[in-house]
């Protein structure tokens, strides 16, 4: 009976997300590779994003441990970052979409974070996990 109600609990509406969700991250990989093939893996951090259906964008603010996990830094991979949320991909009530600008590519599926950012320094990707509060 147990779990019957915890399946019908994550598989009821309440559990998909919606515009205004704010998930909390915590990256699982963050690395980058210079133009020289030169990989340099960075401190795990902790962010957040939100999904803001007037700006059609993930939102992100990037989460800072020194102080307090609910405090917010200005520095950071994520940190202001906004990424438009591509419309053929766009499922926010499945938990999975695309998110894009001129450089940055992000995959989300169910609590699954990935991040791509190429410039003509190097690139970067990050991998992390997610939950929504």
């Amino acid at each position: 009976m147990k779990k019957l109600l915890i399946t019908l609990l994550l598989i009821s509406p309440f559990s998909f997300a919606d515009w205004g969700d704010v998930y909390y991250c915590q990256e699982t990989t963050h690395s980058g590779v210079t133009l020289e093939g030169k990989r340099i893996d960075y401190i795990l951090e902790k962010f957040q994003f939100t999904l803001d259906e007037t700006k059609n964008a993930m939102v992100f603010r990037k989460l800072d441990d020194a102080k307090n996990a609910m405090v917010f830094r200005s520095s950071g991979a994520f940190a202001n970052e906004q990424l438009t949320l591509t419309h053929g991909w766009l499922r926010p009530n499945q938990e999975s979409w695309y998110a894009d600008n001129e450089d940055i590519v992000v995959y989300f599926d169910k609590g699954k974070f990935l991040y791509s950012r190429l410039r003509s320094t190097g690139m970067t990707s990050v991998s992390a996990d997610c939950d929504k509060v």
